[in-house]
């Protein structure tokens, strides 16, 4: 992987950033409703119908300098961004990067974990559908339930699964509790709902790819040499059926961080997806702001991040 590539990938996911906190703040700024009127009514008073005084208003467009040409109040949070000031919530009046540090705990511990347990569950059933000394095989069977699950994992709405689980494990069996963030156990359901949505398409995408993989001179010239389906599973058809599924994992951290919004607002999980959904509720354009930026830099250093797997994985890919 050379330098230039790096340098050209890095450049690009800057200009990503400015990109989509501008659109973001364009579509924010230019939605129906007033600012001020709005910070007035949700934030201050808490009533919908609440008007306001002249006085007042003219106070919270000083405060946020709402009154400035609407490119150079864009221009000066970039600025500030840079530089590591993420400006002051309208909400709260704190800073935005301390109440995003505070939230950047549970949001990286629920995706890692489902990440984690999405792919740890699709090596099981991929090597079981692709072992022949695996479970699956045996069982003819089991191959078809995990074809429901796999198409139920893509098509059942994670809010919705949400839903379902908390029916079931909270309400009716009250094994786990509905919502909020402690012990252990508030983090099954919030970390299994995320895998779920998950594994459905990487399990599709890693199954083609090992069956392709299947196909290759090199696995009959293994399998000549006496090693057993696992060890062929593991040593050969697993490495080389990753190259094209890396980019693809790359990608989940988009799906990650969009259903980590919907997740963390049905649990009450006090992440970055509930901050950044009320948020967008009160119009606090600062912390849309910053959670649209640290989304979009996480999705595009994710993206770079693959590139360098594959290259490792692969050294007759060139970068």
């Amino acid at each position: 992987m050379s330098l230039i590539y790096i340098l050209k990938r890095l450049g690009l996911t800057i200009l990503t950033v400015i990109c989509a906190t501008f659109l973001c703040f364009m579509m924010v700024r230019l939605s129906p409703g007033d600012p001020a009127d709005l910070i007035l009514q949700k934030v201050f008073v808490g009533m919908e119908d609440y008007s306001g005084d002249m006085e007042s208003r003219k106070a919270i467009v000083e405060r946020f300098d709402l009154d400035r040409p609407l490119f150079m109040q864009y221009g000066s949070w970039l600025v500030g961004a840079v530089t590591g000031d993420l400006g002051h919530s309208f909400r709260t009046g704190q800073p935005v990067s301390r109440e995003m540090g505070l939230r950047l705990g549970p949001t990286f511990t629920l995706s890692l974990g489902a990440m984690v347990i999405s792919l740890l569950m699709t090596m099981v059933f991929v090597g079981g559908m692709q072992g022949r000394g695996f479970l699956f095989s045996r069982v003819p069977w089991m191959g078809k339930v995990l074809d429901m699950l796999i198409v139920a994992s893509i098509a059942v709405p994670n809010f919705y699964l949400a839903l379902l689980l908390i029916l079931l494990f909270s309400v009716k069996l009250n094994l786990l509790p509905v919502s909020g963030y402690g012990g252990g156990a508030h983090f099954v359901l919030p970390v299994f709902t995320l895998a779920m949505t998950l594994f459905g398409y990487t399990t599709t995408i890693l199954n083609d790819a090992v069956s392709n993989v299947r196909q290759q001179g090199f696995i009959l010239t293994a399998r000549g040499k006496g090693l057993t389906p696992a060890k062929i599973f593991r040593s050969h058809l697993l490495r080389n059926a990753m190259v094209p599924v890396i980019p693809y994992i790359a990608l989940q951290m988009g799906y990650v961080l969009g259903g980590v919004v919907v997740v963390e607002s049905v649990f009450a999980w006090p992440g970055l997806g509930s901050y950044l959904v009320s948020s967008i509720q009160t119009r606090d354009i600062p912390a849309i702001q910053a959670c649209i930026a640290f989304m979009a830099l996480a999705f595009s250093l994710s993206n770079l991040a693959a590139d360098f797997c594959i290259w490792l994985l692969d050294p007759r890919v060139r970068l």
